[in-house]
């Protein structure tokens, strides 16, 4: 009789270690997390954008200003003409003390770390409603959740960019002045929340 709690013990301690494989959040739905994450289309139409053909030349989009999302991660030295059409004339270029250079042009400016460009800065000519400003600047509309913060507002980790901040006219006003686009943030751990 004695041997009957035992197995009933050991038969409860095996059952309880058998849950899910992986670790799993309390109080947060899947769907929550999932929803962050950009659609199969959204990474299509993102690597089509991307996919810099030496064979074919660069056509800036109709209606775009600055095409922010073809300019973040490409070649400093192979998209000069692409600067200075979209930006302007260099202005200036000054040497940072990550080894990285910042580029001045008359309409914005990028900062170039190992010939790729790693942050794009455009003020927009007016200012803009959100989806407005992305789509000027070569991005689809986004209407999915901004992080609000007093002067602006800002997307991580969306279409290949790790922040997308955009500058905000006034803390009561929603219009968007500029925009800082980080392709990448050099000696940055991989994931900015």
């Amino acid at each position: 009789m004695a041997t009957r709690p035992v197995c009933l013990a050991l038969a409860l301690v095996a059952l309880a270690g058998c849950g899910p494989e992986e670790p799993v959040l309390q109080g947060v739905p899947a769907e929550a997390l999932l929803a962050s994450q950009p659609s199969a289309e959204q990474r299509a139409a993102s690597a089509d954008r991307l996919n810099r053909s030496a064979t074919e030349p660069y056509l800036k989009p109709e209606g775009v200003y600055v095409d922010v999302l073809y300019l973040g991660g490409a070649s400093f030295r192979l998209n000069r003409d692409v600067l200075a059409d979209q930006l302007g004339a260099l202005q200036a270029v000054e040497d940072l003390p990550d080894g990285a250079q910042r580029a001045r042009f008359e309409r914005g400016e990028v900062q170039v770390k190992d010939d790729a460009i790693y942050l794009v800065t455009v003020p927009l000519p007016q200012p803009l409603r959100r989806s407005e400003a992305l789509n000027a600047l070569g991005f689809p509309a986004y209407v999915g959740r901004y992080v609000s913060l007093h002067r602006e507002y800002r997307l991580n980790n969306t279409w290949g960019f790790r922040r997308l901040r955009l500058k905000r006219q006034s803390p009561e006003d929603e219009l968007v002045t500029e925009l800082e686009a980080w392709h990448t943030v050099p000696d940055a751990p991989d994931v900015i929340r």
